[in-house]
């Protein structure tokens, strides 16, 4: 309680998120919660400015709305296609939210379960019957082990062989491999993987070279670096992963694949440029999934000092912990796309757009928001970010990607027919088609969304 004062005055994300979901006075939970939420009144105003241009912008250039210009360059086909596709997974997805907040009330007890009690009761009831210990996977997930683990799966799936090249590089830690089809040279890749002091926070991919010819006929062969901030190592103890770094380094390399496989002559639709907004993840998603399959993990996932292979038990109660409460927070994303989009159709203004975004919480928020919730206030990705009329990308991306991954598990990964297809068809045309032309040439079909439903561990 002698930290009411601390939070009052430093409402910033980071120790907004960790009182609410590890705080356990419930009266300063809700003074938080209501502080954060009611954030930036002025804000309003701001936005209905924002949509009168983005409006007038998008009649301007022909389109009726700005929902139809965002999708002037996406892989969607029209906006009654992100509707359909958004209100279907909503529909699939409420019957187990509702089962997951029965448990959630359950778990509470008697207390009448608000907007600021979910996410404590929800990491209390996650530890208690869901959670797993880091520090248990750490010794199973050694760097190395991992990266030539990565390398040996890559082959398998694509055929792909990981040269290590002598280098002198900007830091004694960072590797270069040039990467193999056979006998021929296709690309390199570039690793700097550990944190150390100076070095920029997070992960990324970041393309060096395109894949192109120029003018001369001259083919130039692709490169990129792939960027973490992993455990660092010394001379008496190696860099331990969590499982998240795992995952993380799969979906960069998901990235990292998709540019340095191009076969595309020109430079401007070549690897990972001119890949529409919402197909761009597909890649680094469909790698990432992979980081969860029991198959890949035990090529890999073997305690650093024993060898002993994770364990089938282990591998297990990762996939559950990361399933928990799926529904709800799909339910949760579907809601900040629904309303992202909808009010981007037409022009939404005042208290119009409080009603829209109750409009579609009636269906989403199994909670129901204090009514001095303004969301909408804070919601950056969308009014200073560069996702206005395009949120709905994530999960465009994520059914994509859940699609094939399961395309491919079902075939039995190692040597999947499919697997080679999404090499020759995806990753080697980059940017030069519509991603929907190439999905649907690789897989023969439109893609489902049931497939991430399943990934998500949703009935």
């Amino acid at each position: 309680e002698d930290g009411v004062t601390k939070y009052r005055f430093t409402l910033q994300m980071p120790s907004y998120i960790a009182y609410m979901t590890y705080g356990p006075n419930r009266a300063i939970r809700e003074e938080l919660y209501r502080a954060y939420t009611t954030r930036a009144p002025q804000n309003g105003e701001i936005i209905d400015e924002l949509m009168r241009l983005r409006q007038e912008s998008a009649e301007l250039l022909g389109f009726q709305n700005y929902s139809e210009y965002s999708l002037a360059s996406k892989m969607a086909p029209d906006p009654q296609s992100v509707l359909k596709f958004l209100n279907e997974l909503v529909d699939a997805s409420r019957p187990q939210g509702e089962k997951e907040i029965a448990e959630l009330r359950a778990f509470a007890g008697d207390i009448d379960l608000q907007s600021y009690d979910s996410a404590y009761y929800g990491e209390m009831l996650k530890k208690a019957r869901y959670d797993i210990d880091e520090e248990e996977y750490r010794p199973y997930f050694e760097q190395h082990s991992v990266i030539l683990g990565m390398f040996t799966f890559l082959e398998s799936l694509f055929g792909l062989r990981f040269v290590p090249q002598t280098l002198e590089l900007w830091d004694e830690k960072a590797t270069a491999y040039d990467i193999y089809e056979g006998d021929n040279l296709r690309a390199r890749v570039y690793f700097d993987l550990e944190a150390r002091k100076g070095k920029r926070g997070g992960a990324w991919m970041h393309n060096f070279q395109t894949h192109c010819e120029d003018t001369q006929g001259c083919t130039h062969l692709s490169s990129a670096f792939v960027v973490c901030n992993f455990p660092p190592s010394s001379e008496t103890s190696p860099s331990l992963l969590r499982h998240d770094d795992v995952v993380t380094l799969f979906h960069e390399m998901g990235h990292t694949l998709h540019h340095l496989l191009s076969r595309v002559k020109e430079h401007g639709v070549s690897g990972v440029n001119g890949v529409e907004w919402d197909a761009v993840e597909f890649p680094s998603q469909f790698l990432e999934n992979f980081a969860y399959e029991p198959k890949v993990l035990k090529l890999f996932a073997k305690h650093y000092e024993t060898a002993e292979v994770l364990s089938d038990e282990m591998i297990a109660k990762l996939i559950r912990a990361k399933n928990f409460q799926s529904a709800l927070f799909m339910l949760r994303q579907l809601e900040f796309a629904l309303f992202d989009f909808e009010l981007h159709s037409r022009l939404y203004q005042g208290e119009e757009v409080q009603h829209l975004l109750d409009t579609i919480r009636a269906r989403t928020a199994l909670i129901t928001p204090p009514s001095y919730n303004k969301f909408q206030n804070g919601f950056s990705h969308i009014f200073s970010g560069g996702y206005s009329a395009g949120y709905y990308s994530y999960k465009w991306a994520e059914v994509l990607s859940a699609d094939a991954y399961y395309a491919i598990v079902d075939e039995g990964v190692f040597g999947s027919e499919l697997a080679r297809k999404y090499k020759e068809i995806v990753l080697a045309k980059g940017g030069s088609q519509s991603m929907q032309e190439l999905f649907v040439e690789m897989m023969g079909r439109e893609c489902e969304s049931k497939n991430l439903l399943r990934l998500s561990g949703i009935d």
